[in-house]
């Protein structure tokens, strides 16, 4: 199976990309500029060029004859509209016209409740919000949409909670297994919450 991954060279893309190799998918992975962010190309993993601003026709002529899609993009609050809402909406429609149904999508906890959108990140939680809502009520894709706690840098522990409550981390490594795992999970247009816990990640999945 081969998995095209958005935001490669981000944090969690990173950890994707690797855990999607180490799980013998094949992997194509989109980078803003592959020369300098990508690692070397193998007959399992081949970097393309890949810019969320891009047309959705050429995203999805660099998706073609992928089986599936993770988005772990993020600008890092530099281009909020462009890339995490915009570059997100555009990404989805693109895997539609590439015939691909199996849609990952990295969010972030509780992006549907306004009431709990921190004030210092409220911009980011709109464009989370509306690319959420999107992809519920305006695709036709086999969607998963993970929505972790604070990310860390910690070392993974391969175990999570569900529909965390209060003050919770979870580590990167952790998030991208989570990734990983749903993409031939039972789990069909379905939000999952994830903290670090006690539940092993493919038994939570």
């Amino acid at each position: 199976m081969q998995i095209f991954v958005i935001g490669a060279h981000g944090q969690v893309g990173q950890h994707v990309v690797a855990t999607l190799l180490e799980n013998d998918y094949k992997v194509v992975a989109g980078y803003r500029d592959p020369q300098t962010q990508a690692r070397p190309e193998t007959a399992e993993y081949r970097p393309v060029a890949f810019d969320l601003t891009a047309s959705v026709a050429t995203l999805a002529q660099a998706m073609a004859g992928s089986d599936a899609v993770i988005n772990a993009s993020g600008s890092q609050g530099k281009a909020l509209l462009a890339v995490d809402l915009d570059g997100a909406v555009k990404a989805m429609l693109a895997a539609q016209r590439a015939g691909i149904s199996r849609f990952i999508q990295l969010s972030t906890l509780n992006a549907e409740v306004r009431e709990k959108w921190p004030a210092s990140l409220n911009d980011y939680y709109i464009a989370k919000y509306y690319a959420d809502e999107w992809l519920k009520h305006h695709t036709t894709l086999d969607y998963v949409i993970v929505q972790p706690t604070t990310l860390t840098n910690s070392q993974a522990t391969g175990q999570i909670t569900l529909e965390p409550k209060g003050t919770s981390t979870i580590a990167r490594q952790d998030v991208a297994t989570v990734l990983v795992e749903a993409i031939e999970s039972d789990q069909h247009r379905n939000t999952i919450k994830i903290a670090s816990g006690n539940l092993p990640i493919a038994q939570a999945l």
